[in-house]
């Protein structure tokens, strides 16, 4: 289904027990009555190569469901492909911590908000079969909202197949009559992307850019790989409308000033 909300499962086959029925994953199946497809490397086919279909299925994910433990942490695979990859592409991640580990040693993790929190773990802390579920039942509430703030976001964003009849904002002449914005001068698209700074992410979903496309922006570049995408669509004229969406009203002065 095109508006399936996917959520690739991160995990070390040491930790494969969280993926049972009587466990965390059985607990939170409910969720794809909404619309939601979890995904595990269960699913991969006999004869696939496995590493191919992994790499595809992360870049349709939407949220990346992490269970760190030390096992997942050693993890090459892990950590250089799974974890790089949804950062690159900023699939929304998940952490859940399953058992004690040096996860202040990893930025990507210590410098976000994971369940149990603090300096628990699901092992050490809820070890009595009530106690877990009811963390299982918070991990359930809390990815919910997760996912109801994903399908939101996409309700809210224009569709890029068909043209937008929002009034854009964008340069005006004296009678109030919009001019479109068809060309972008060097000096002005440059001071553009350099205030544009870590809000380009933003800019990309208001926009629809897909994932795909987003995953290859080069690093550092990325609001000039969005012009680039626009560019490709003769839609340069949806950039003050972005921007304004984004609440960067700065910036369409700016687009409004140059010339």
């Amino acid at each position: 289904m095109p508006n399936t909300l996917r959520i690739f499962i991160s995990y070390s086959h040491q930790d494969a027990q969280y993926l049972g029925e009587d466990s965390l994953l059985g607990f939170l199946k409910g969720l794809q009555k909404g619309n939601v497809e979890f995904w595990t490397d269960r699913k991969i086919r006999v004869g696939e190569s496995w590493d191919e279909v992994i790499k595809a299925s992360l870049q349709k994910a939407d949220i990346a469901l992490v269970l760190v433990s030390q096992a997942f942490l050693d993890s090459d695979y892990c950590q250089h492909v799974e974890i790089r990859q949804c950062l690159a592409q900023q699939t929304h991640l998940f952490p859940i911590i399953l058992s004690p580990c040096d996860w202040r040693r990893h930025d990507w993790l210590s410098s976000r908000q994971f369940l149990p929190g603090g300096d628990q773990t699901v092992e050490e802390h809820f070890m009595e079969m009530g106690q877990r579920k009811r963390l299982f039942l918070k991990i359930r509430e809390q990815l919910q909202e997760r996912i109801d703030s994903i399908q939101q976001a996409r309700q809210s964003a224009p569709n890029p197949q068909q043209p937008t009849t929002t009034m854009t904002p964008g340069k005006t002449t004296g009678s109030g009559e919009t001019i479109l914005l068809t060309n972008l001068p060097g000096p002005v698209r440059i001071t553009l992307c350099r205030r544009l700074g870590e809000d380009w992410v933003d800019l990309a979903v208001y926009l629809g850019i897909p994932k795909d496309r987003q995953c290859g922006f080069t690093a550092g570049r990325e609001c000039h790989d969005i012009l680039a995408w626009l560019e490709e669509r003769a839609a340069l004229h949806r950039l003050p409308e972005g921007l304004f969406g984004i609440g960067r009203p700065d910036l369409v002065k700016l687009l409004n000033n140059a010339g």
